[in-house]
């Protein structure tokens, strides 16, 4: 079920670092081992990448699995601490190149979740039969803590694997006046929009869940952002890891609002950059740009005084490319929206 919201843009996108290399539990470091983890490593990098959780099944992928050792840069055995930190088992790392898989995602055109993503403000609230309601991070019982300490772990890292930041919220005086933990539990996206506003991120998930007497884990999550607002249910039977599955289905639907498809052949737009009064300012400027992988590639069109002209290569669009920009932080518009289809956009140069 899909709910429509007014949500605006923040400029505090995060860069995520990591994406082309893999961490996934092996055996043993046997070379069967290592094949099979390599492959699962790919699957982890491929997920991350382009923000859905199922592109392993994607028929247009298909061909290109036949060799995962084709696209490997690096690859070692590395010790994978348990969640509580109480265990160890077997992992294998694997980094990828970066030419390789992009080459493959152009090929194969699947989505494109670009580096600079969505920052997200996470409320978590548990139903205990115990304790009774209450969010995530906020539990002073050390029984109680300790358990919470499981969940945010899990959740924690549900998110890595994605590649997709978050914060949670500070749970203070100003948290508490303005969302209480059954408004929270009830979903009312009226007063954690208002409440998530003093947070700088780009949008809020609420998640809920509780165990029921027979050990079964169900709940639902909401997300806001990009002007997208969404709500999904979930479950898993006693025993079941649930978080990490939880966790996928949000950011897969999130995830859409933010990815574009790379296209064989790219569109050139002029960017004009305002304020760009020094050499630094122009490395910044033309390193932000690099940073973007809808950028396919720039060249310097004109330099008039403070003004940095830039013919940009770009492989999502005009709109796509607006949006990466000022989420990066570095841009203000200046572009119309009746001009954004001409071709050329406008932006000042934020300074640091």
């Amino acid at each position: 079920m899909i709910f429509l919201a007014c949500f605006s843009l923040h400029s505090l996108s995060e860069e995520v670092a990591g994406l082309y290399s893999g961490l996934v539990p092996v055996l043993d470091q046997t070379a069967e081992s290592r094949e099979l983890g390599v492959r699962d490593a790919l699957a982890q990098v491929l997920i991350k990448l382009t923000g859905n959780s199922e592109i392993m099944l994607a028929p247009s992928i298909q061909t290109f699995l036949t060799d995962p050792n084709a696209f490997v840069a690096a690859v070692g055995f590395r010790n994978i601490p348990s969640a509580d930190e109480t265990d160890i088992q077997p992992g294998l790392e694997v980094s990828f190149a970066r030419q390789a898989i992009d080459h493959l995602i152009r090929q194969a055109q699947l989505p494109v979740l670009p580096s600079n993503r969505p920052k997200i403000l996470a409320w978590i609230i548990r139903d205990d039969a115990v304790m009774g309601r209450g969010f995530i991070g906020e539990y002073s019982s050390a029984e109680v803590s300790e358990n919470a300490e499981a969940v945010l772990q899990s959740f924690d890292q549900a998110m890595k694997v994605r590649g997709m930041p978050y914060q949670l919220p500070n749970f203070d005086l100003q948290d508490q006046l303005s969302l209480s933990v059954n408004e929270a539990w009830s979903l009312r996206a009226d007063l954690i929009d208002p409440a998530s506003q003093r947070y700088d991120t780009d949008g809020w998930i609420a998640l809920r869940f509780y165990t029921t007497s027979t050990g079964e884990v169900r709940g639902a999550w909401m997300y806001q952002s990009s002007g997208r607002r969404q709500l999904n249910d979930f479950r898993a039977v006693a025993g079941e890891e649930f978080m990490a599955s939880a966790v996928d289905t949000m950011v897969d639907s999130l995830a859409k609002s933010y990815t574009y498809i790379p296209q064989l052949n790219t569109n050139e737009l002029l960017v004009q950059i305002n304020g760009v009064g020094s050499f630094k300012q122009y490395q910044a400027v033309l390193a932000q740009f690099k940073k973007l992988e809808v950028v396919d590639s720039l060249d310097i069109f004109s330099v008039v005084g403070d003004q940095l002209t830039l013919a940009v290569d770009v492989e999502g669009g005009a709109e796509l490319l607006h949006s990466a920009l000022v989420r990066s932080g570095r841009l203000q518009s200046e572009t119309a929206a009746d001009v954004m289809l001409s071709g050329k956009l406008e932006y000042s140069w934020v300074r640091n």
